[in-house]
């Protein structure tokens, strides 16, 4: 939109955030404290939306994407790895971002993941800053756990996100432990540590004495609008951040505000500091408005170019997953029946309307596991992954991904580090049902336990652009099974799962000659060419993207440095999953709220001694 018709407000505010998703809530919610005399505006492109069932109730999250009203439905292009499908990337449309609409589940990263990220990605200065000794009460403070052993009387002043574990296990989820026992790799603790490779039971981002979804939205942001510095602004659409014309002494454009639009009008809102956490797919987007991005993309879209930064909207990475699921013995109890009876899921809803109890009282997934293929493979099997992993990123020639490769590199080689987190569904999984025929049914009969396996690292990279109309959503490809190590590290964890079927626990527990899933590959893997042919078609996004605004170094491709501020700019930060260089294994959520705390330990800093702490 052109600079024509603009209403400038007059108030200047110290911090203006653009979204209120998860981590700017976080952000939010400690400046609010810690500066307590800094004037801090919100602007959120969705609503406030509060005391809706639909949000609080944990069983109904999946009802949440594709729902418009909570979901801003983006979607990739045409997926090639996918054999063309385009997969939906559902992203939180309220304030609380994607943490008020995912399925709960809290996975913590690995310390060698932080210390490989600080000691390769980053400038001698930031590496003190972000490695894993320094991020470990980051990844402490921004929850509290109210059930389970590790229940906290006294949490502090700072406000928190509530997890718990489930209230009970039940057979399938006490089975899942030891499988793993009867391998040699039992785990018991779910926090952020060094890696071991085993099961876990995982906490949920469920609030245990109330039985509700616990989010930034209800955790952070709401007590951070009582405090009387924070404004929230909701229904804005934020077009471009407002440069001074003069650069710094330093060639470092400055900000002095942002565009955006709401009810109609243009206005202009001016500030001192800029922070971004508009998300994966927005943040880098709105830097490409403003005329910070690649010279390629920014003239295409007609914008001027104000500093070239070729990283913007590249590294774009996600999480990937396959599972496997066979039939279960008549007497253990699965959650399919509930899947196909209506008449069980009224009686799901009307016991926690009565008593928040029940299947709809807790998160879909608490049984996890991280899986290195040597948990399963002969040592020929390993060697020769080894040995393919070694030329392939020997031979890449970009630095940007050499450097990342390497990383990931010393991941497969290690036998404590998980090449994918693993997990167990108690019901049945499929993805296949493009590739079958028209009007196959959405279930089938029988009870099923799944288990999926999800690529922790994978190479394949993407990108997510403003397109040639800048006003619509941006251009967004995954190239999701591209680089042909994924497929090899995926096949063979689907071969891990078959053998892990085969074991004594798995074995006991299914039913002899029964189904197995996904359909159009209805029996046991038998071969790496059969696992590799079943990817296409059953893989799923696990709704974990990040990596378009990363922090790396500038000659790596990076777009924020070590304080997450973009380069070429004085005042502009970004905080959200898109500064993640590498994702992390597991969930990301985890790493999104302990980046947003470092950002207010380094906030904090630069404002000096007038800050305190919470």
């Amino acid at each position: 939109m052109p600079d024509t018709n603009v209403t400038a407000e007059a108030e200047t505010y110290d911090f203006v955030l653009v979204g209120a998703g998860s981590a700017s809530c976080l952000i939010v919610s400690r400046l609010s404290q810690q500066l307590p005399h800094h004037k801090i505006l919100v602007l959120e492109a969705g609503e406030h939306i509060q005391n809706d069932p639909n949000v609080q109730t944990p069983g109904l999250s999946f009802s949440l994407q594709s729902n418009p009203t909570y979901d801003w439905n983006y979607i990739t292009l045409p997926e090639q790895g996918l054999n063309g499908r385009r997969v939906k990337h559902p992203r939180g449309k309220l304030v609380g971002g994607t943490s008020a609409i995912n399925s709960h589940s809290v996975v913590f990263p690995n310390f060698e993941w932080h210390d490989r990220i600080a000691e390769e990605l980053l400038t001698d200065s930031g590496r003190a800053e972000w490695n894993s000794q320094s991020m470990r009460d980051c990844y402490k403070r921004w929850q509290v756990v109210t059930s389970g052993p590790e229940v906290k009387d006294d949490v502090g002043s700072l406000d928190h996100v509530k997890t718990s574990y489930p209230r009970a296990l039940d057979v399938l989820q006490s089975r899942w432990t030891k499988a793993f026992e009867e391998l040699g790799h039992a785990t018991s603790t779910t926090g952020f540590m060094e890696s071991s490779t085993g099961a876990v039971t995982i906490t949920n981002a469920i609030d245990s004495t109330k039985g509700e979804r616990s989010h930034a939205g209800t955790a952070f942001m709401e007590p951070a609008l009582k405090r009387g510095n924070v404004t929230l602004k909701t229904g804005v659409k934020v077009d471009k951040i407002s440069f001074h014309e003069s650069l710094t002494a330093g060639g470092k454009l400055t900000a002095k505000g942002v565009y955006y639009t709401h009810q109609g009008g243009y206005h202009l809102i001016n500030a001192r500091d800029i922070i971004l956490c508009a998300g994966v797919f927005e943040s880098p987007a709105i830097l490409e408005r403003s005329g910070i991005g690649s010279r390629k993309v920014l003239e295409a879209a007609n914008v001027p170019v104000l500093y070239e930064l070729p990283g913007v909207g590249e590294n774009l990475q996600d999480h990937l997953n396959c599972s496997l699921s066979c039939e279960t013995e008549d007497d253990i109890p699965t959650c399919d029946e509930e899947l196909r009876n209506p008449e069980m899921q009224k009686a799901s809803l009307r016991e926690y309307g009565q008593s928040r109890t029940g299947r709809l009282a807790e998160g879909p997934a608490h049984s996890f596991a991280f899986t290195s293929l040597q948990m399963l493979e002969t040592p020929s099997e390993t060697q020769e992954l080894i040995e393919m992993v070694k030329h392939l990123v020997e031979k890449e020639s970009n630095p940007s991904l050499k450097t990342q490769y390497a990383i990931i590199r010393k991941t497969i080689e290690s036998p404590s580090e998980a090449t994918a987190t693993t997990f167990m569904i108690r019901s049945q999984r499929h993805r296949d049902r493009d590739s079958m025929p028209k009007g196959t049914p959405a279930f089938v009969d029988g009870n099923f336990v799944t288990v999926v396996a999800m690529l922790a690292h994978p190479f394949s990279r993407g990108s997510s652009h403003i397109s040639s109309d800048p006003s619509q959503q941006p251009e967004i490809k995954f190239n999701y099974l591209s680089h042909p190590l994924d497929v090899e590290v995926m096949a063979r964890h689907m071969r891990l799962i078959e053998r892990l079927f085969q074991k004594p626990t798995f074995a006991a527990i299914s039913k002899p000659n029964g189904k197995r899933l996904p359909r159009s590959h209805p029996y046991p893997i038998s071969s790496l060419e059969d696992a590799k042919k079943i990817l296409p078609i059953n893989s799923a996004t696990n709704y974990h993207p990040c990596g378009t605004c990363a922090m790396m170094r500038e000659d790596l491709g990076g777009v924020v440095d070590e304080r997450l501020r973009v380069y070429g700019t004085k005042n502009v930060k970004v905080c959200d999953a898109s500064v993640l260089p590498i994702v992390p294994r597991g969930n990301i959520l985890t790493a999104v709220y302990a980046f947003a705390e470092k950002v207010v330990e380094i906030i904090c800093k630069e404002a000096g001694p007038g800050s305190r702490t919470g």
